[in-house]
């Protein structure tokens, strides 16, 4: 499904990696797909796509397993954290009845099987009946192992009379009838021993068909008779569909059982497979999303998105949204090869980079970017592989050990820990656990490398007087002023630490740092955050010492706290309405300009937040878009505020017209910061008023008694901050 439309102030939007699918379902004219990362449904008719998530009132983004009842059309959900849903139509009943029992060791929901009304979960701790129609969990069989000992149920089905499981022992049976108790193991037979496990079963046809030890066997008539036999374990589904068996196998082909008759069709590598009512075989892959097979070929589909959940620095340039998509080790601090490159978020569409680009391709773990606007020149920093330069878009030069003062840690490995840009241009680079660990490269390409007191330097923020300000892996920051000359002699360098009288922090852990506009310094660490309000002190022999924000905590009262306080904050961004974005392992919050007015605290449990751990924060600045990077991947939300023009430029109202149905804010971009706006009707009487956050202003579509405008053309007026500015759109509104 195209993203052809910027997405709505406050609304959220999904930016999942969706070619690894695992499952597919298919209900009536539409494939609902499961994958590694993401939820969807294609539409059989034209491949469009839709994502689900709890955007659209889903209950998460990682299912684990569905089936779907067509009797009763209704399909059945399992998420990864054990959450079920019961999905008829629109309507979607949820049941959290597992997702609350506390289970010692691992939890999951690997299959579910319907027969009548009851859908048998088979689970991590054993086997459970859901009943559908009072969405219940009926009879619970955890303990049907040997000896009564708990055993993990991979998936079941029914034949005649009895109900099968799989499992790491082999294939068990245990008989269903009013007068047997299912949950005493005594009851339940072990009929075809494994040595490894059986991980699949299916009745079809009279037969049980199963998955043992990688080979497939056939129950008939109280013999089991070999079907296939596979080197590895190589079968990924067994299932019925329109009256006829499907066997998928991993990297060989899938089996088509009709009646008496078997076809096979090859294919490359598959995770799942299906017959549609047309007869058309779809499989699932974890690479190319969901395959359509038939006589004009094959032909793939999954939802656009970045290509893997990792998303570290973000960075506007050349009029796109550049997300670094590497990581490494913090426990060591050593690179994890990763080799997804970047990718760039653009008219709503997003692309990766080139990964047989010959600069490209020997690199990985990109996680750093700095871009100079006025040379047009992007710089890519890499966690073990040097630095990569693009210019107007386009990769033109590596930087390394080869052809700059850049070294390997340890001989191994070029780590580029740190980087930011001075009013000059000149790049500053941090170069990790090196002899000299900090360089500048300015606008000739002439390197100068600096010897620090420590080696094992990360990020770099760069004040308005072009001082370094440096966060030290081993504790705290370094203050660092160069004079604006290469001779190394008359440089300044000084510390900040936990120490009072050079920092005060409330812990040496510093994990990321930021400057406001108006120039203080805001210090991130796993025990909350800390501004230093003149940073300039720490030269001319003033007080540095860094102070926590104090804010009422309860209404009427003395009672005061700190702003997160105890918090580890892993990332700061500062919006264009100089607002404070935090990403913590507790979510994302948003405080004022003046940091003492929480705005948003977004979790996973009160928003559509795909985690709470929440690593680093980016803003689109053509839209205001804040996107947030997680362990779980990448998600955005429309903020009111986005980066401000140098000068009033063209007004951008959307949306416009404003419809009956829309709910919301109207946002107004192309703005100074602190543009005064002025919403009129046409006969210039005053319906609203306010004030930019950065170069975007926002209309909640009421007027100043709070009742939404007539029908009507209105005029927008944009008066700049100094008066010296002004402009005019029109926007219509339809109540």
């Amino acid at each position: 499904m195209g993203q052809s439309k910027p997405v709505a102030l406050g609304q959220w939007r999904l930016h999942l990696p969706y070619n690894n699918v695992k499952q597919i379902v298919e209900i009536k004219d539409k494939l609902f797909c499961a994958g590694t990362h993401g939820f969807f449904y294609l539409e059989k008719k034209d491949g469009s796509t839709t994502r689900l998530s709890p955007i659209n009132g889903f209950g998460g983004y990682e299912v684990e397993t569905m089936q779907y009842d067509k009797n009763k059309d209704l399909l059945v959900i399992a998420y990864a954290d054990t959450k079920i849903e019961i999905l008829k139509g629109k309507t979607i009943v949820k049941n959290d009845d597992i997702f609350q029992k506390t289970i010692i060791g691992n939890k999951s929901i690997n299959h579910i099987n319907i027969h009548q009304d009851i859908a048998y979960l088979s689970t991590s701790f054993g086997l459970l009946e859901l009943n559908i129609d009072k969405n219940e969990i009926r009879n619970s069989y955890q303990n049907i192992g040997p000896g009564g000992t708990t055993i993990e149920i991979f998936s079941s089905s029914v034949l005649n009379d009895s109900l099968y499981v799989s499992t790491k022992f082999g294939i068990y049976r245990g008989k269903i009838a009013s007068t047997i108790n299912l949950a005493d193991y005594n009851n339940w037979q072990l009929v075809k021993a494994a040595n490894f496990a059986s991980k699949h079963i299916c009745s079809y046809n009279q037969k049980l068909y199963a998955e043992l030890d990688s080979q497939v066997w056939v129950y008939e008539n109280k013999d089991w008779n070999l079907l296939e036999t596979y080197d590895s374990a190589a079968v990924t589904n067994i299932n019925v569909y329109h009256n006829q068996l499907l066997i998928g196998v991993y990297n060989k082909h899938i089996i088509k059982i009709n009646g008496n008759s078997k076809t096979y069709q090859s294919i490359k590598v598959l995770s799942h497979c299906i017959l549609d009512d047309r007869e058309q075989i779809w499989y699932s892959s974890p690479i190319i999303g969901v395959v359509l097979q038939n006589q004009n070929g094959e032909v793939n589909f999954f939802p656009n998105g970045p290509k893997a959940i990792n998303a570290y620095q973000m960075i506007n340039a050349f009029d796109k949204f550049y997300v670094m998509g590497g990581t490494f080790k913090e426990t060591n601090y050593a690179p994890n090869f990763n080799k997804n490159g970047f990718y760039l978020f653009d008219n709503y569409t997003w692309t990766y980079s080139d990964p047989s680009n010959p600069l490209i391709q020997p690199m990985y773990d990109f996680t750093l970017c700095a871009y100079q606007k006025n040379t047009g020149r992007l710089y890519l920093g890499s966690h073990g592989t040097g630095i990569l330069q693009i210019n107007n878009g386009q990769a033109v030069k590596r930087y390394d050990e080869t052809n700059s003062p850049l070294r390997k840690r340890g001989g191994l490995f070029n780590i580029i820990s740190g980087m930011a840009l001075d009013k000059s241009s000149n790049l500053w680079v941090s170069n990790f656990d090196v002899d000299s660990s900090l360089h500048q490269l300015n606008n000739k390409g002439e390197w100068t490398s600096y010897k620090l007191p420590v080696n094992n330097t990360s990020k770099i923020a760069i004040d308005s007087r072009n001082n370094k300000w440096i966060v030290v892996q081993s504790g705290g920051l370094l203050f660092f002023n160069d004079k604006g000359t290469v001779t190394t002699t008359d440089d300044i360098i000084s510390r900040v630490n936990a120490n009072s009288g050079t920092g005060n922090l409330p812990s040496n852990n510093v994990n990321d740092i930021a400057f406001t506009k108006n120039g203080e310094l805001l210090i991130g660490t796993d025990q909350g955050f800390v501004r230093i309000r003149n940073p300039n002190a720490i030269q001319t022999g003033g007080n540095y010492d860094a102070e926590r924000i104090i804010v009422s905590v309860e209404q009427g009262t003395n009672l005061g706290g700190y702003v997160l306080e105890t918090e580890r904050i892993n990332t700061i961004f500062i919006d264009g309405g100089d607002r404070r974005w935090f990403g913590t392992d507790k979510g994302a919050w948003l405080y004022d300009s003046d940091g003492t007015t929480l705005l948003h605290h977004f979790t996973k449990e009160n928003s559509p937040l795909i985690s709470n751990n929440v690593f680093n924060i980016g803003i689109n600045e053509t839209t205001g878009e804040v996107f947030f990077g997680t362990d779980k991947g990448l998600i955005s939300f429309r903020a009111d505020a986005n980066a401000a023009a140098k000068s009033i430029e063209k007004l951008v109202i959307y949306p416009n017209p404003v419809r009956p149905d829309f709910v919301g804010d109207v946002a107004i971009t192309g703005l100074t910061d602190n543009t005064l706006i002025k919403i009129t009707d046409i006969n210039g009487q005053l319906v609203y008023q306010t004030f930019s956050n950065g170069g975007m202003a926002t209309w909640n579509c009421k007027t100043f008694s709070g009742e939404r405008p007539s029908t009507g053309v209105y005029l927008v007026f944009a008066i700049s901050n100094d008066g010296e500015e002004t402009e005019v759109g029109k926007l219509l509104f339809i109540k």
